[in-house]
């Protein structure tokens, strides 16, 4: 049975170590988890070029 739900496709990528402890520093900071802060980053970046 797969992880990922109905309706979503699973991410995965490779990133520098620097790079994911910056990412995780920032979870911590904002108490949210990483897939949670991806998913945010993602769409305002990818949705702002949407409502110009």
């Amino acid at each position: 049975m797969p992880k990922t739900p109905p309706g979503f496709k699973n991410l995965s990528a490779d990133i520098s170590e620097e790079l994911f402890k910056e990412l995780a520093k920032r979870c911590i900071e904002e108490g949210v988890s990483k897939k949670d802060f991806l998913v945010q980053l993602l769409e305002k970046e990818l949705f702002k070029d949407l409502k110009n």
